[in-house]
């Protein structure tokens, strides 16, 4: 999980052998740290201490990637359990309305990752035919990474 408490660190230590060789891809962190996204849901935007930017959102303020109106957020599911009552579900929106946002329910909070595991959560919340659907996410997200040695080629 991306909660690990010194995740970049334990990565180059099961990847050492990868990291030996030059860049590693961004496949195989799939084996050891499981996606953060339990719940993908449209709502009608709503401010919270505990959101923090994911998805489109985060790639778009730390690289090339230009965002949709609807901005992503993830939660944890501890904060959305005392949210769900007060939260409006959204099932279809106009393409250009900023009146919605796309919420993520995460295991754990986000704002509680460091630079390298927000990344890497971000990253593996991306499923894998939602990055084939749409080149640009894993191009942005090859830039994200590349800091830290690795590369989307195949991601």
């Amino acid at each position: 999980m991306a909660t690990h408490p010194n995740l970049e660190n334990h990565l180059r230590g099961e990847l050492k052998w990868e990291f030996n060789q030059g860049l590693v891809d961004l496949r195989h962190v799939r084996s050891l740290v499981s996606s953060p996204r339990l719940i993908s849901l449209c709502v009608r935007a709503f401010s919270h201490p505990a959101l923090a930017e994911a998805g489109d959102t985060f790639l778009d303020s730390r690289t090339r990637l230009a965002d949709y109106p609807q901005k992503t957020m993830a939660i944890s599911f501890t904060n959305y359990r005392t949210l769900v009552d007060s939260v409006e579900v959204v099932g279809e929106y106009h393409p250009h309305d900023a009146s919605v946002m796309k919420l993520q329910i995460w295991p754990y909070e986000p704002g509680d990752l460091n630079k390298f595991a927000m990344a890497v959560a971000v990253a593996l919340s991306y499923t894998p035919a939602e990055l084939m659907a749409e080149s640009r996410i894993s191009a942005a997200i090859d830039e994200l990474v590349s800091e830290w040695g690795f590369f989307t080629d195949e991601f």
